[in-house]
C-alpha cells in the first residue's frame, strides 16, 4: 500500500485538484487561495527569519498560530517553493518573538484538500462562488488603499435593501479585518511608518481607509500591538 503523506506542498495540491476536477491552473490557484484565507483547508508553516529583528528559526507552527491574510491572491504565494511571497504575522503566544516572519514553507492538509476540492462537483461550486465573493484580482489589489467591502453583486436578484433579501453576515468583522490588513500592508510597504500610524488622527484614518472611526481605532490598536514597537 502506498504511503499517503498528511501534508503536501502548494504545487502538489494544485496539481491534484486540477487533475481531479478538470479546472484550469488559474481557477485552481484561485480557489485554493480562497480556502486558505477562509481556513477551510488547514495549513502548517515553517519559520525562516523575522522580518524586522535579526533572528532565524525553523520551528513548524500550526495554521491557527498565523494571522492568515484575509485577501489572498495566487500571486501572493510562490507555488513551486510552497511559501508566501511576503511575511505573515505570527500571533502572540505562538512563538517568541511574534510579528512578521518570512516563512520557508507552508504545507496544506492532504485530507482537507481532498475533502474540499477533489470531486468535480465540489471544485466547480468553489469556482462558481469565487468570482462573486472575491472579485477579480485587480479589484482585490485595491484593498490596500480602499478596504471597503464590495457592493451588491450584479447577479443578485435583489439589492440589500430590497424586501425579503437576505442580509449578509459578518460585514463589520470583515471591514475590521480588511482595515487591519490594509494598515499592515501600508507599514510593510513603507507607505506609512508605525509612528505615523500611531500619531494619525482617527478622522484621517477613517477617511483614508473608508471605515468608521471606531473601526479605524480598533484596527490601529490591533496593528500597533503586532509590531510591538514599545
Amino acid at each position: 500500500m502506498a504511503y499517503v503523506p498528511a501534508w503536501e506542498w502548494l504545487s502538489v495540491a494544485r496539481d491534484r485538484v486540477m487533475a481531479a476536477a478538470g479546472l484550469s491552473k488559474d481557477q485552481t490557484q484561485q480557489v485554493i487561495c480562497r480556502a486558505i484565507a477562509d481556513r477551510n483547508v488547514n495549513i502548517r508553516g515553517q519559520l525562516n527569519k523575522h522580518a524586522t529583528k535579526p533572528m532565524r528559526a525553523s520551528n513548524v507552527l500550526e495554521g491557527r498560530n498565523f494571522e492568515i491574510p484575509t485577501t489572498l491572491n495566487p500571486e501572493d504565494l510562490d507555488w513551486e517553493q510552497s511559501r508566501p511571497v511576503k511575511p505573515w504575522v505570527v500571533l502572540r503566544g505562538a512563538f517568541d518573538p511574534a510579528g512578521y516572519w518570512d516563512l520557508k514553507r507552508i504545507e496544506l492538509s492532504q485530507a482537507d484538500v481532498t475533502n474540499t476540492f477533489c470531486t468535480a462537483e465540489q471544485a466547480g461550486e468553489s469556482v462558481r462562488r469565487a468570482p462573486s465573493e472575491t472579485g477579480a484580482t485587480s479589484s482585490r489589489l485595491t484593498l490596500e488603499s480602499n478596504p471597503i467591502s464590495p457592493g451588491p453583486r450584479s447577479s443578485d436578484p435583489q439589492s440589500p435593501g430590497a424586501a425579503g433579501s437576505p442580509r449578509r453576515r459578518g460585514v463589520q468583522p470583515r471591514k475590521f479585518e480588511q482595515t487591519k490588513a490594509a494598515m499592515r500592508a501600508d507599514i510593510q510597504q513603507q507607505r506609512r511608518s508605525v509612528a505615523e500610524l500611531k500619531d494619525a488622527l482617527e478622522k484621517d484614518l477613517s477617511a483614508s481607509y473608508g471605515v468608521s472611526r471606531d473601526t479605524a481605532r480598533r484596527a490601529r490598536r490591533a496593528v500597533l500591538s503586532e509590531f510591538d514597537e514599545d
